[in-house]
């Protein structure tokens, strides 16, 4: 074949590949207006008069700008007291995810452990069936851990998908590291608090965000668990905003008088409780977006 046919082959494969990346493109754009828009709507909606929200008229920009449905939500103390909560139960959580879940991965990482294969075997049965909301309330209730923060981070504090994400990952380091250090006297908690986990800062990350986010959206938890109001977390209120009689009015104390005076539509409240809850845990994602990326790339390429 000459040169030229050469040429014409070569145009064709570019034009070809072209062609594919425009509609890859337009079709990636498409995808991302339809995830996009809900949320833009729900700040725009939230920062809009109650007359343009009553017309539909709200879409992608807010209109008549008024922000009374923050000032109504921000201005009630059991927003900041639930804001607490939830980060503390995000936080002991997480922690508590990452610290068993390691040290499960790391034990079954090592061929000679006794437990290894028995413990293989639990968390695998764990994947396939579950114990069930009323098995696990009893338990709960047994270990008096009803009205406390552990009825929400204990029961979903192992996940056996990660722990075997995080056995792969750390096979992948070199054993030696780990046999020099045992030869220089290091203990198996100092190996994997000094050296696994300092190597494993985008496992960590990823996962953390991962249970973080879990605890931070889970209110199912809250609704069988937690009695008292004081420690209800944030989603109990968004729960309240949107499901009570009346919408926000029969949840905030002065909104109903606002509703009838035109000043506020329970839209307003609503969403604008919508992105104050939510608001905080999308605040984190920059902070580890650099590791975000790699850590989902790990528990696709190991197994």
């Amino acid at each position: 074949m000459d040169n030229k046919g050469n040429r014409k082959i070569k145009n064709k494969i570019h034009v070809g590949s072209y062609t594919f990346d425009a509609i890859l493109v337009v079709f990636m754009i498409g995808i991302s207006i339809v995830m996009i828009y809900p949320f833009i709507n729900v700040i725009a909606i939230s920062l809009s008069s109650s007359k343009m929200i009553s017309m539909g008229a709200v879409t992608w920009w807010p209109k008549e700008f008024n922000f009374k449905g923050y000032e109504i939500v921000f201005g009630q103390s059991d927003i900041w007291v639930a804001y607490k909560n939830t980060i503390i139960y995000a936080v002991v959580g997480t922690a508590i995810n990452l610290l068993l879940t390691s040290m499960i991965a790391y034990a079954l990482m090592i061929n000679d452990f006794a437990l290894r294969k028995p413990l293989t075997i639990m968390l695998l049965i764990t994947m396939f069936f579950s114990g069930g909301t009323v098995p696990t309330y009893l338990a709960v209730q047994k270990f008096n851990m009803i009205n406390t923060i552990w009825a929400l981070v204990l029961p979903n504090a192992i996940s056996a998908y990660n722990v075997f994400v995080y056995r792969a990952f750390y096979k992948g380091i070199s054993t030696e590291i780990r046999e020099a250090a045992m030869v220089d006297g290091a203990s198996n908690f100092r190996i994997l608090f000094k050296i696994y986990m300092p190597l494993s800062k985008a496992l960590y990350a990823t996962f953390g965000l991962f249970s973080a986010v879990a605890i931070w959206n889970s209110f199912f938890d809250a609704l069988l668990y937690i009695k008292d109001e004081a420690r209800q977390p944030i989603q109990m209120i968004l729960r309240k905003v949107l499901f009570t009689s009346g919408a926000a009015g029969g949840t905030f104390d002065g909104v109903s008088e606002m509703m009838r005076q035109g000043i506020v539509n329970p839209k307003n409240v609503q969403y604008a409780c919508i992105i104050a809850t939510i608001g905080p845990i999308l605040l984190v994602y920059p902070f580890i977006q650099k590791y975000f990326a790699q850590g989902v790339q790990i528990g696709a390429v190991k197994g």
